[in-house]
């Protein structure tokens, strides 16, 4: 509804308030105007409470002025309008009618009650069109927009509606928006009652200083709460308070829905840094430390278990987020699934189980799988089951099993010990890994340990990718796999010697207990292991798909130690020839040739005996 400050801007009914009118009376609402003639029936009182009333000194000429001023009065009228073509008034109707309390004001003899309710109608009009605007405005606010920048939109716009200046700060004293920004300058003169409001102390403050008015609101029920602080050079009346009610609602919506978000992100990212910091343990091979630490977020006591098999889910890069998220949701409460720090694209599944005689964790592979046949671009490989402390070991097994995925229909796999090389060798020279390994078994237990991780995971993986896995400095990682290399006699630029190694390792880890093994024969070449029939069939098994100039490319390819480029040049083809071939021959091979993954040492090994390559142990 327009105030009568309003009505008394508008040319086109000229009206006017009388000298020395109330400030504070114009503040009134008008929503009718009422003629008031010596005849007409007197409303009861406080009926017109929101009315103009407009007489026509003519018309009361006969009637003593003294009735005029109690008829306005008696009904409670918001003010009277004299109709007067000179703006004078008599003084005994001034009199009376300060004496009685209405204010008084002027409208030329020419416009008529009609013109006035006419104003009145269009003011209405237009304010609730400009309300019905505002609103809709903070309505369609309330969804939360993608670019975080909704707050300090919300309150620009407060700023401009209703002619104010705004600062929102936060809960935690922060300052969120500010428009214009010199409204900010007025803050650190606030700063005790904007901390009073804060805390809640306070629900509100209100300021007058030469004409300048702040008001200061509470945005929020929580403590401490943010404070929006207004500055206006006008008074706030009704119109603004309503808008600045309805933003301070919004406002407080909005500061709730984001610190829910806050907080999830924190938990979220809190979840995400434990479930990284139980793959680093497990990853160490300290299982023990890594059920206490995963008991707050599985107190089902899941990583209690002895046993458990790890899945690497591989996606495309652009859509791990929503990979591990949706890994998260479907199995999160049943395994550790956290995202793979070697590989853009991978996601890695840690599922314990309950005994070792388990085939398969029903519910994680269930879920598992159903992801994998919703994109066509995502494949599944899973380790055997093994012993939680060598949860390395079975990442390793589930890279191999997801190179044997991306060939096969189905895009999962399992990994398949049987046919493997350290299995083998174990079977038929028991112990002989610690031949290979002697010299480093040697080393003191603490320092000892600490070797043989760096070292192995540095054979599967880059240094800096080891070094990320087990949450050591790259250069720590650097020194140790330099100093297992020195001890072993290990040149680490060799493909054939990283080879003997890893198998080495491997087949360390598959031995069990070590003690009451037989010596094993010391010889100089590890071909000397694998003259007998088994070890003829687990060679042809793994080469026979091979092509012959296939394996002639293979062969160049170990002795240019993984090298494509040397690999040409001795063929005496184009660098992408040679890698054409070693494409093809990981599809017969079911190994990644160029991927220079851990699954191709079998593969080194398995070459250099079928050519005759040495492969020393430099043990003879």
């Amino acid at each position: 509804m327009p105030s009568l400050a309003r009505l008394t801007r508008l040319p086109e009914i000229g009206l006017a308030k009388f000298p020395d009118t109330s400030p504070t009376c114009l503040s009134r609402r008008i929503d009718t105007v009422w003629p008031l003639r010596p005849g007409d029936r007197t409303p009861g009182r406080e009926v017109l409470t929101q009315s103009l009333a407009v007489a026509d000194l003519q018309e009361w000429a006969d009637t003593p002025l003294d009735q005029l001023a109690r008829r306005a009065a008696a009904v409670g009228t918001a003010a009277l309008a004299i109709a007067t073509d000179n703006g004078d008034v008599p003084p005994v109707l001034v009199s009376e009618l300060k004496a009685l309390r209405v204010p008084l004001l002027t409208v030329p003899a020419a416009t008529s009650w009609a013109d006035v309710a006419e104003a009145v109608r269009r003011e209405r009009a237009e304010e609730q069109r400009l309300a019905v605007g505002w609103r809709d405005w903070l309505a369609s606010q309330l969804r939360q927009a993608e670019d975080g920048r909704q707050i300090a939109r919300i309150v620009r716009w407060l700023a401009t509606q209703a002619g104010i200046r705004a600062a929102l700060i936060g809960s935690d004293c922060s300052l969120l928006a500010a428009a214009p920004q010199l409204a900010a300058r007025t803050l650190p003169a606030l700063a005790d009652t904007i901390q009073q409001i804060a805390s809640g102390v306070l629900e509100s403050a209100a300021f007058e200083e030469k004409g300048t008015r702040t008001r200061l609101i509470a945005v929020g029920g929580g403590q401490p709460r943010a404070v929006l602080v207004l500055t206006r050079d006008s008074p706030f009346d009704r119109t603004v308070n309503q808008v600045i009610n309805r933003t301070v609602d919004l406002l407080a919506l909005h500061l709730l829905v984001e610190d829910v978000k806050a907080r999830q992100h924190s938990h979220h990212a809190a979840g995400a840094a434990l479930r990284a910091a139980i793959l680093q343990l497990l990853m160490a091979g300290q299982a023990d430390t890594a059920g206490k630490v995963a008991a707050s977020l599985y107190p089902a006591g899941q990583f209690q278990h002895p046993v458990a098999r790890l899945y690497v889910l591989e996606g495309r890069p652009d859509d791990r987020a929503h990979l591990l998220e949706e890994c998260q949701r479907r199995v999160g409460a049943l395994a550790l699934v956290n995202p793979c720090t070697d590989f853009a694209e991978h996601v890695l599944v840690v599922a314990p189980q309950p005994c070792a005689t388990h085939e398969e964790d029903s519910g994680v592979a269930d879920a598992l799988h159903a992801l994998v046949a919703e994109q066509p671009r995502r494949y599944l490989g899973k380790s055997d089951i093994r012993p939680i402390a060598e949860t390395d070991q079975m990442y390793r097994h589930a890279l191999r099993a997801l190179t044997s995925a991306r060939l096969d229909r189905s895009r999962t796999a399992v990994y398949d010990q049987r046919g493997r090389l350290p299995e083998l060798l174990n079977h038929l020279q028991p112990g002989w890994s610690r031949v290979v390994l002697g010299p480093l078994l040697a080393e003191p237990a603490p320092e000892r340990d600490l070797l043989l991780q760096a070292l192995n995971l540095a054979l599967h993986t880059s240094v800096r990718q080891a070094a990320e896995l087990i949450g050591a400095h790259r250069n720590t990682v650097a020194s140790r796999v330099r100093a297992a290399a020195s001890i072993l006699d290990l040149d680490l630029d060799s493909i054939r010697h990283r080879a003997v190694a890893a198998v080495a390792l491997e087949a360390f880890g598959l031995d069990g207990p070590h003690g009451g093994l037989p010596p094993v024969k010391v010889v100089d070449d590890l071909g000397e292991y694998l003259t007998g029939p088994e070890a003829q069939a687990w060679r042809n098994d793994l080469l026979s798909p091979l092509p012959a100039d296939l394996a002639e490319s293979v062969k160049e390819w170990v002795l240019a130690d993984g090298d494509t480029a040397r690999m040409a040049a001795a063929l005496g083809v184009h660098q992408q020839t040679a890698r054409k071939r070693l494409r093809a021959a990981t599809i017969h091979l079911q190994r990644d040739l160029l991927g220079h993954a851990a699954d191709v040492y079998d593969v080194v090994l398995a070459v250099a005996i079928q050519f005759d390559l040495p492969v020393p142990l430099r043990r003879g």
